[in-house]
Parts: C-alpha cells; structure tokens; sequence
C-alpha cells in the first residue's frame, strides 16, 4: 500500500490526504462539499470549541439565578480552597490578569460572598476570605456544577469519562492551557492580558 492510501487512524479506509495529515480525512474539501454521500466535515477542534461554547453558555445560564458567573466561581472556589491568600496569588494560581481580578474580587465583594482583609504579613497586601454567604452560595453552585457534569456524561460509562478527560487534557496542552485553568479566565495561551 502506497503513504498515500495508508489507512486513516480509526478509519480503516484507505484516504488520499493520509500521508501527511491522517486527521484531515475527516475534513472534506470544499469542492467535495453537497456531493452525494460524503460524510460531514469533523473536526477535533471545531467539535471542542463548539461543544465547549455551548456547556459554557448552558453553565453560565444555570448560575444565573444564584447570581454569579462561571468566572466569580472560579475565583470562589480558589478562595474557598486558600482562605486568606492575597488577592495576587489567587489571581496567578487561577490564571487571571490582576486588572480583571480587582474587578472579580470587587463584584464578589459588594455581593457579599467575599471579603477583603489586611494581610498579617505584609500591611501593604490584602488577604481574601469567603463571608459564611460566599460559602453557601458556593455549596449552591457546586451543587448545580454537578447535576450538570452529571447530565453532560449520562451516556458516558465511568471508564469512558476517564478517557474524555485525558484526551481532551493531552489536546490542551497543544494550545497551552495548563491543566486546571478554564481559557475564559483570561490565559496567556488565549492571548489575553
């Protein structure tokens, strides 16, 4: 068999575009587009980004009546996991530039889920805390993260979320996004201060 009839990964079916790019036997060129039976264009990071819009967009939506969004979470959550760390180092851990964090850490605090206090090792820093609030409206929050992670992976087995984990994992350190930190957060692999 010639390299360029090799059989595409997963595929079993010899494609002419498998010798330099195995994936793109997903794709289709544009003039092959409408013909009669072909199969539709796939595409790993076109599915992702699509997918990823629309759990965002749908998480995003289920937060709403709890009045936060999926970023104040984000913020919550590291809070929540290093009480009376500065404002900065919960920004550098969640990968979110320190002008977007002031903004956060203000809104979370006229909300009353978070507070600010005086550093006891350094006067000039300010140490973040959850009020009792912020804790039970990230309990709140956790809650319906759940029912949703649960709802996403229904037709998923244990074992296949593992792998849909760790492959997306492995994709996303080909964009730069270390594990744990959410792109919207404003990372620099994404290109935003």
């Amino acid at each position: 068999m010639k390299a360029a009839e090799a059989p595409i990964r997963g595929r079993g079916a010899a494609h002419p575009t498998a010798d330099a790019t195995p994936w793109l036997g997903h794709l289709q060129a544009p003039e092959d587009e409408g013909a009669a039976g072909s199969e539709p264009s796939r595409s790993v990071g076109f599915t992702i980004s699509t997918t990823g819009y629309a759990i965002s967009r749908q998480f995003q939506e289920v937060l709403e009546p709890l009045g936060v969004d999926p970023r104040e979470l984000a913020v919550l959550q590291a809070v929540a996991r290093a009480e009376g760390v500065t404002q900065q180092a919960i920004a550098e851990r969640i990968g979110v530039p320190s002008s977007r964090m002031v903004a956060l850490v203000d809104s979370l605090q006229e909300h009353g889920l978070l507070e600010r206090r005086q550093n006891r090792d350094d006067r000039r820093a300010r140490a973040l805390y959850l009020t009792p609030q912020g804790r039970r409206r990230l309990g709140r929050a956790f809650a319906i993260a759940v029912e949703q992670e649960q709802r996403l992976t229904s037709d998923l087995t244990d074992e296949e979320r593992e792998q849909l984990l760790e492959l997306l994992a492995r994709v996303g350190v080909h964009v730069g996004i270390p594990a744990g930190v959410h792109p919207g957060m404003g990372h620099a692999a994404l290109g935003e201060d």
